[in-house]
């Protein structure tokens, strides 16, 4: 597959803007749905009898990650993290109270921060509390994933996660030059990931995804080159390459990021291009918005 842009329209609407991952995008997110309006939502919506789909947010991160936008909390504070659970816990059984039992979740995923900064009792204890407050589809069909900062865990981990039940992981890759790990204060060796994926894959894990960012300092088409070089080597099933987006007024984290490191436009221009090239050719299949995946995965098959 090739992918043809037009630079002189890329110039002209060019500028700095969050990541576009959903319509409308979260800048046009408002207050104009009340509590009210959303309980009488959730409720009437049990006449459908769809099968529900649940996301659970650990914002907690051990270090801070220079170029990151989520919402987090940087903190080795256990006592905030006990407060942040008793709370989530109390969500947890206001959410349920909504929603029919005969109303199977089929797709989990926890997101972060760090979902794996948890310890595995705690994580032990929350699954156990969701399987209580709703009904979990086990079947082979489900889609529970998770989000895996691989520097937070090791085989044994990977193992316990697939005990829970979970059966997809998302690792947070970026990329793999160690000048630009450095750089945006998150260093993991290449090894340890690509031991974390056979360990995934022998626990049984379905699908494993990695995502990357270009644009972070001290990019180069040639460095992004060998990311993508050994990325293909470990064969995950997605991969998610995102644009970053340097917005330090807003992200606090990013004025650890000098301007002059950043990749120009034209420079991240290339490396998107021949990311697109080379993945498509070493089989992957360019989805759009940033995704690619293997021709047998099912967002191909969608």
């Amino acid at each position: 597959m090739k992918v043809c842009f037009d630079t002189d329209l890329i110039v002209q609407y060019g500028g700095r803007g969050p990541r576009y991952t959903s319509y409308p995008t979260a800048l046009q997110f408002n207050n104009a749905l009340t509590a009210v309006d959303y309980r009488a939502c959730a409720i009437a919506s049990n006449a459908t009898g769809v099968p529900l789909s649940l996301y659970v947010h650990i914002p907690f991160c051990y270090s801070l990650c220079y170029y990151c936008g989520c919402n987090k909390i940087v903190t080795h504070n256990q006592a905030r993290v006990d407060r942040y659970m008793e709370m989530l816990y109390r969500e947890i059984d206001m959410q349920s109270e909504l929603f029919d039992k005969s109303r199977k979740i089929e797709q989990l995923h926890f997101g972060g921060g760090t979902p794996t900064y948890l310890e595995s009792e705690q994580l032990d204890d929350l699954m156990a509390k969701l399987r209580r407050a709703f009904t979990f589809d086990e079947s082979a069909d489900r889609e529970f994933s998770i989000e895996v900062d691989p520097r937070t865990v090791d085989e044994h981990s990977i193992r316990h996660l697939a005990a829970l039940g979970f059966n997809r992981l998302s690792l947070g890759i970026q990329d793999f030059d160690p000048v630009v790990q450095k750089a945006v204060n998150r260093t993991q060796t290449t090894d340890d990931v690509l031991n974390l994926v056979l360990a995934a894959r022998e626990a049984g894990f379905e699908s494993i995804s990695f995502d990357l960012i270009y644009g972070l300092p001290h990019q180069t088409v040639k460095s992004f080159d060998t990311t993508l070089e050994l990325v293909i080597g470990m064969r995950p099933d997605r991969l998610a390459v995102y644009n970053y987006a340097h917005l330090p007024n807003r992200f606090k984290g990013q004025r650890m990021i000098n301007d002059e490191d950043i990749p120009s436009p034209e420079m991240k221009l290339e490396i998107l291009h021949r990311t697109i090239d080379t993945l498509c050719d070493s089989g992957y299949v360019y989805i759009g918005m940033d995704h690619f995946a293997l021709p047998d995965d099912e967002l191909v098959l969608a």
